[in-house]
């Protein structure tokens, strides 16, 4: 029993490294996260709010821009953007880079800035959730039902 270890105990790190030292595959791969850790340091963040790193394989840097003339402002700054990753990583790891339509998602804590604050529903809208969800008699499809009409409401 001497290579086994009890069950729910921790794996040791040196274990999930390969042993004595770090797998340089591994290596590499945590290396690349220096790209998105310092996306918006690199790129200016004009930039890193339209277009965000999707993946690094190969030496090949996929990026998501948010919209066609983003895209086409980015598509003439490739080398200068892959100049700048390069630089980042210390390392000419990012050989090219493809830039790919699609939609950035952004920091929860930014879209609450966004979005406008819901309006209050009158007294007639909240009687008239009430009555429509009253027959129902299961409580929490009741609640639940009433909180998806005030939602409803409240942004339409």
């Amino acid at each position: 029993m001497a290579g086994k270890r009890p069950k729910g105990s921790p794996e040791p790190i040196g274990r999930l490294l390969g042993g004595r030292g770090i797998n340089p595959e591994l290596a590499a791969r945590l290396k690349d996260l220096v790209v998105w850790q310092s996306w918006d340091r690199a790129v200016g963040e004009a930039i890193a709010r339209r277009a965000r790193p999707l993946r690094l394989v190969g030496g090949v840097l996929t990026v998501v821009v948010s919209s066609g003339p983003w895209m086409q402002q980015l598509s003439f700054m490739k080398a200068e953007l892959r100049d700048r990753v390069n630089s980042l990583l210390g390392e000419e790891r990012v050989r090219e880079i493809v830039l790919k339509a699609g939609r950035i998602s952004r920091d929860p804590e930014e879209d609450k800035e966004a979005r406008p604050a819901p309006k209050p529903l009158s007294p007639q809208q909240l009687e008239q959730i009430r009555l429509q969800v009253s027959s129902v008699d299961d409580v929490e499809l009741r609640q639940a039902l009433q909180g998806l009409m005030e939602h409803h409401y409240r942004n339409r």
